[in-house]
């Protein structure tokens, strides 16, 4: 069967797949895809490394904001602090007249002055808020110029305190002056806790639904405090028991404002909290105040409670409490709920990112690795061949540097100048090749930088061996660069055995000339054209 008889093998059609999985592990476009690799584990280092950056400057910025609030709240409750101080020495100066209270009263005035200027620099970003503080320092500054400085003078000169009438609007010691600046320091811690709160909503909803579990328990213990108070007055007529009914009341009232800012970010609680506060007057109003009232003036109490139905209103009341407090304890498990499963979800999200990232990672680095060894074999076996082409090539393979030391050798140099192992390496080249030749017929001592200069060309010259054994070389002279190195590589060929053939046809030439020019007859040599090559003597005789 000839060749155009054999059968022709059908091509197979590769899949779009297959197609790009036999590009991608080709040769073709090494460096490329090799930089492609390490770009894609460089993106997804970027990446990870960007994404937990970015995670820890968002809890950062938050975890700002919030001490920034509660440096805001501390600062103001310190100036509600500063202000009752001023206040009592104030007061203490006039009961007493007694210097001693001057000095720490201008030490609070200039300390107000100090964290109303520290407040604001706070506050700068919120204009409601710098409004309250400017009103502070007007009421302030109108309480000291109007009310106090006036008493305290009146105080040092006089030797009485003189204390405004009954009918001034500031009111007695202008203490309704300074009720209308704690009112604003109020409202503005009660701003920047509902700020605090909406600050706090995502991480820390826990402890605020904590906080509100443990006022609720305390606003019950307070009605209940009211409740048992009240029947020991109405029981015994002690005035003691009446101060307690007084402290619980303000106990209900204070827990009351405390919660009230806690749930002030949800409608529905802040209504619940209203009303319950609503009945708790009324039940104050219409069954406390009146019993209690009627006990003191010796009237029928038993008459009086069964009309104002005080034991129902009290009933509903706790009805109510437990009510917001079981409401309160579901949105707590529903929060708890809600953000374990946020948790979980961003946990495992952000998990599945960081597991694909790190498989797109090894993906890549395999892929490289992959490219890479390829290539190191595909280099490995070029390096093997021509290492074998080396070692086995007849003529001797020296390489040398600009400076004319002898880098390599291949075997078969070494066996051409008797060297074993390498041992003329780092010697000059001229040791072995001590002599060339140039336009002279005799060999001259050579030197590197003349041979350098004939690169490019073949140069007779004379070879020596280990035991300086000499004889005849042609050298080949190249230039090549290797790692921004000049080397030379010099191919040096035996020609001992061309010399001696040379020497023995120039011998035949010789004789057969001599044996020509003795015969009598002549002899003339021509070419196919009919040129003369060589005539005899007697041939030249006859022409």
């Amino acid at each position: 069967m000839t060749q155009i008889d054999a059968p022709i093998a059908p091509k197979v059609r590769r899949g779009i797949f297959g197609r790009t999985a036999a590009w991608l592990f080709s040769p073709k476009h090494f460096h490329f895809k090799l930089l492609s690799g390490t770009a894609v584990g460089i993106v997804v280092i970027t990446f990870l490394a960007g994404l937990f950056l970015f995670v820890t400057l968002r809890n950062h910025h938050q975890e700002t904001l919030r001490a920034h609030t509660l440096e805001v709240m501390r600062l103001s409750s310190l100036l509600e602090n500063d202000i009752a101080a001023l206040e009592t020495g104030h007061r203490g100066y006039l009961l007493t007249g007694d210097a001693s209270y001057l000095e720490p009263f201008e030490r609070r005035r200039e300390l107000i002055k100090s964290r109303v200027e520290d407040l604001t620099v706070l506050i700068l970003d919120s204009a409601k808020q710098r409004k309250r503080i400017m009103k502070l320092q007007e009421i302030v500054q109108k309480w000291l110029d109007t009310v106090a400085l006036p008493q305290m003078d009146a105080r040092r000169t006089k030797g009485i305190a003189v204390v405004a009438p009954a009918g001034d609007s500031s009111g007695l010691l202008g203490s309704a002056l300074l009720n209308q600046a704690r009112d604003s320091l109020q409202l503005l811690q009660n701003e920047e806790q509902i700020v605090l709160n909406e600050r706090m909503r995502e991480q820390e909803w826990a402890a605020q639904s904590t906080q509100i579990l443990d006022f609720l328990t305390k606003l019950e213990r307070s009605v209940i405090e009211m409740q048992k108070e009240k029947r020991g007055f109405l029981l015994t007529g002690d005035n003691t028991f009446a101060e307690a009914y007084r402290r619980a009341t303000a106990d209900f009232y204070t827990y009351h404002g405390y919660l009230t800012i806690l749930v002030a970010n949800a409608p529905e609680q802040s209504e619940a909290l209203t009303e319950i506060r609503k009945r708790v007057e009324r039940w104050t109003t219409e069954a406390a105040v009146p019993e209690m009232e009627a006990k003191r003036t010796g009237k029928d109490l038993v008459a009086l409670a069964a009309k104002n139905n005080g034991e129902v209103t009290m009933t509903d009341i706790r009805e109510m409490l437990k009510k917001f407090q079981s409401d309160e304890v579901n949105l707590y498990d529903s929060r708890s709920s809600t953000a374990n499963r946020d948790r979980i979800v961003k946990t495992t999200g952000l998990a599945l990112l960081c597991i694909f990232a790190v498989g797109l990672l090894i993906v890549s680095n395999s892929y490289s690795f992959v490219l890479v060894r390829r290539q190191l074999a595909k280099l490995e076996g070029i390096e093997t061949r021509i290492r074998s082409i080396i070692e086995n090539i007849l003529d001797g393979m020296i390489t040398v540097d600009e400076e004319g030391i002898i880098c390599s050798m291949n075997p078969s140099a070494e066996k051409m100048f008797g060297c074993i192992n390498n041992e003329m390496v780092g010697h000059k080249f001229t040791k072995l090749v001590p002599k060339s030749y140039g336009a002279e017929p005799e060999p001259v001592a050579c030197a590197w930088d003349d041979l350098a200069k004939r690169t490019g060309s073949t140069t007779m010259a004379v070879g020596r061996t280990r035991r300086h054994a000499i004889f005849p070389i042609e050298i080949s002279l190249s230039q090549m660069v290797v790692d921004k190195q000049k080397l030379f590589v010099a191919m040096v060929r035996d020609v001992t055995e061309r010399r001696r053939f040379e020497q023995e046809i120039a011998a035949d030439k010789e004789s057969l000339a001599v044996t020509l020019r003795s015969i009598e007859d002549g002899v003339i040599t021509t070419d196919v054209q009919g040129k003369i090559i060589m005539i005899n003597n007697a041939g030249e005789n006859l022409t």
